[in-house]
C-alpha cells in the first residue's frame, strides 16, 4: 500500500505518475462488431494476442484483423480462446506473416 500511496502523492505534487504497471488493450478487430476477433494485451514487457479470426461477412484482406496496426514481431504469444472462424480462421495468415512456431 505504501508504494501506491507514494505514486498518488507524486502525481498530486505535480510529478509524473508511474505508468509502467498499466495494461494496454488494443482491439485489432471485434472492437465494435462480431467477427475478426483479435485483441492485443500489453503489460509491462509482455504482449499477448487473444484470437486471430476473420469477419465472415467480408472477403479477402477485408476479412482479416488489422495486424498492420502493431509491430507483430513484438507479440510474445498468441492464444486462441475457442475454435470458431471469427476467433481462429486468420491464424494461417498470421503464421505466414510472422516467425511464430
Amino acid at each position: 500500500m505504501a508504494a501506491i500511496k507514494r505514486k498518488v502523492d507524486d502525481a498530486a505534487e505535480g510529478g509524473e505518475p508511474d505508468t509502467s504497471s498499466h495494461a494496454h488493450i488494443i482491439p485489432l478487430g471485434a472492437g465494435s462488431e462480431v467477427g475478426r476477433s483479435c485483441i492485443i494485451f500489453k503489460y509491462q514487457d509482455k504482449t499477448v494476442m487473444f484470437d486471430c479470426g476473420i469477419h465472415p461477412a467480408y472477403k479477402g484482406m477485408d476479412s482479416l484483423p488489422l495486424l498492420d496496426e502493431i509491430d507483430i514481431d513484438t507479440v510474445d504469444v498468441a492464444l486462441i480462446t475457442h475454435f470458431h472462424l471469427d476467433h481462429c480462421a486468420a491464424v494461417p495468415y498470421l503464421l505466414r506473416k510472422t516467425r511464430f512456431k
